[in-house]
């Protein structure tokens, strides 16, 4: 009997030195893992692009802003205004600019009535209605005064929808039957 719990003990010995020289005991050390500045990753989903992303400038004075908004009238909309545009801008600015813009776009909206000056616009006046769709896209894109800008929080083209929404919704523009 001694010699067989002798055996049983050298085994279980032997067993746990050899689970333990196994390589699972290693694995957070042995992981591959990017390290910062070692090498360039590849970017992923929803990165913010380095190069070759927002075309819309950035200017960093008021003059620089209202020029840059003047530039924006040869952006072109390469959104058609399809029904499906309209309804993605309509539920982008439910989501989006309602708060602030109400939902008729008379600037009327719950956090917009808390603002003393200045308001937020009236999407149905003319001030908004003829501006050209880049400088309606510049706007969303930059900001204007109280306004914040939506460049982070909606896609170039989910913005192009808005556009689409605000100038069919509140300017009564045709829709794009293409």
């Amino acid at each position: 009997m001694r010699i067989r719990h002798a055996l049983i003990a050298l085994g279980l010995l032997g067993y746990a030195s050899t689970v333990a020289g196994l390589p699972w005991d290693r694995d957070m050390v042995d992981q591959p893992s990017a390290k910062p500045q070692e090498s360039i990753a590849p970017p992923g989903p929803g990165a913010v692009p380095v190069r070759g992303g927002e075309t819309v400038v950035a200017p960093t004075t008021e003059q620089g802003m209202f020029d840059a908004k003047d530039a924006a009238i040869s952006i072109e909309n390469p959104v058609a205004a399809t029904p499906e545009s309209l309804a993605r801008g309509k539920s982008f600015y439910q989501t989006n600019c309602i708060v602030c813009h109400g939902p008729e776009g008379r600037g009327d909206g719950p956090v917009g009535l808390k603002f003393a000056d200045p308001s937020p616009a009236d999407l149905n006046d003319a001030y908004t209605q003829d501006q050209a769709d880049g400088q309606v896209f510049f706007t969303l894109t930059r900001g204007r005064s109280a306004m914040p800008f939506y460049r982070d929080a909606l896609s170039p083209e989910e913005r192009w929808d808005v556009v689409n929404y605000i100038k069919h919704e509140f300017g009564k523009t045709e829709i794009d039957e293409k």
